[in-house]
C-alpha cells in the first residue's frame, strides 16, 4: 500500500465538508507514522486474525492494519471522516467500515451492528481490538467490552495517561478501583509507553499512553465465560467500591442485592475494605455469593 499522503490535504478535504475537531468526541488525530506502526505491531494481528479497530478518524492506523490482518473492522462514529476514510481505504478488500457509535447499544453496551459485524466475520474465532480512543468514552468502551458476548484475544488502546495507570494499578493503591479489578480479572495488563501531546492534532492537553490487554487463559476456568457471569461481577465491583473507605461488613450486602445472589456469611476478609483485595480475591467473594451462575468446582 502506498503510503499516507500529507495531513493537509486531508485537512483540507474536511474544511470543504464542514468538519471541526470535536473535544467532546475526543477528535485529536495521531499524526505519527511511527506510532501508528508501533501500536499495530503491539497489537500483532497475523494473517488469520480479524481486528476491530474503534474510531477509524482518517484511517491513518487502518492502513497499518488491513496489512497485516486477515479482516478489519472500522468503526467511527462522525460520517464526515468516515468518508475520508473511505475514499483513502477504498482499494483495500479486507476492510469494512461502519458508521456507529460502538457503545450505541442498550445501556451503553457495544452496538448491535457491531456485534453482528463480528459474528459475521469471526464466528466462534477470537477476535483483536485496536484503538485510539476518546478520553471520555474509555473507561464505558473497555467495561463494555469486558461484558460483551465474546471476549477480546487481545486489546490494544491509546488513551489518556491516568486511566491507563488506573487500570494497571495494585490493590491497595489509590488507583485502584472496580474498573480496574473487573479488567485485571479478565486480561493481563500491559502499560507500554507513554505517547506525547505533541503528535496529535489538535493537542490535547493530557498525556496518553498505550495499553495492551491480553485475555487470561483461565478463564473459563474461573467462570468467567458468559456475559451474563462477567455483567454480574462489574455489578458486583461496582457496588463494593461506591463506598471504598468502607469495609465489606458494610459493602458486602449492597452488593449481594445488587446482582440477586445469595445469603452468604461475611468472609474473613469482611473488615477489611474492597480496595485492599486481589482481583482474585474479589473474584472468589463473587463466586460465593452469585446464583444461578456456573462456577466451576475449586475454582479461585
Amino acid at each position: 500500500m502506498s503510503g499516507r499522503d500529507p495531513f493537509a490535504k486531508f485537512r483540507a478535504q474536511l474544511a470543504d465538508l464542514g468538519f471541526r475537531p470535536s473535544s467532546v468526541l475526543g477528535q485529536n488525530f495521531l499524526l505519527d507514522p511511527s506510532l501508528h506502526r508501533v501500536i499495530a505491531e503491539a497489537a500483532a494481528p497475523g494473517p488469520d486474525d480479524l481486528v476491530l479497530e474503534i474510531g477509524v478518524g482518517l484511517g491513518f492506523l487502518t492502513r497499518e492494519l488491513v496489512q497485516r490482518a486477515r479482516h478489519v473492522i472500522g468503526v467511527e462514529i462522525d460520517a464526515r471522516l468516515l468518508q475520508v476514510a473511505a475514499a483513502e481505504l477504498s482499494g483495500c478488500s479486507n476492510l469494512a467500515l461502519l458508521h456507529a457509535d460502538v457503545l450505541g447499544g442498550e445501556g451503553a453496551t457495544l452496538h448491535p451492528r457491531v456485534l453482528a459485524a463480528l459474528h459475521a466475520a469471526a464466528g466462534a474465532r477470537p477476535f483483536l481490538v485496536v484503538a485510539n480512543l476518546p478520553y471520555a468514552t474509555s473507561g464505558p468502551l473497555l467495561a463494555a467490552l469486558c461484558q460483551g458476548p465474546e471476549l477480546p484475544l487481545r486489546v490494544v488502546v491509546l488513551l489518556q495517561r491516568e486511566l491507563a495507570q488506573r487500570l494497571a494499578a495494585a490493590p491497595g493503591s489509590k488507583e485502584y478501583g472496580s474498573l480496574a479489578a473487573l479488567v485485571q480479572s479478565l486480561f493481563t495488563v500491559r502499560l507500554l509507553r507513554e505517547v506525547s501531546p505533541q503528535v496529535f492534532r489538535p493537542r490535547p492537553k493530557v498525556v496518553s499512553a498505550l495499553l495492551r490487554l491480553d485475555l487470561r487463559a483461565d478463564t473459563a476456568a474461573r467462570g468467567l465465560s458468559a456475559a451474563k457471569a462477567r455483567s454480574s461481577l462489574a455489578v458486583f465491583l461496582r457496588v463494593l467500591f461506591q463506598q471504598r473507605r468502607k469495609t465489606l461488613r458494610v459493602t458486602l450486602p449492597a452488593a449481594i442485592l445488587a446482582i440477586g445472589g445469595r445469603d452468604a456469611a461475611l468472609p474473613a476478609a469482611a473488615g477489611r475494605r474492597a480496595e485492599a483485595l486481589s482481583p482474585a480475591e474479589l473474584l472468589a467473594l463473587w463466586q460465593g455469593c452469585a446464583k444461578d451462575l456456573a462456577t466451576p468446582p475449586g475454582a479461585p
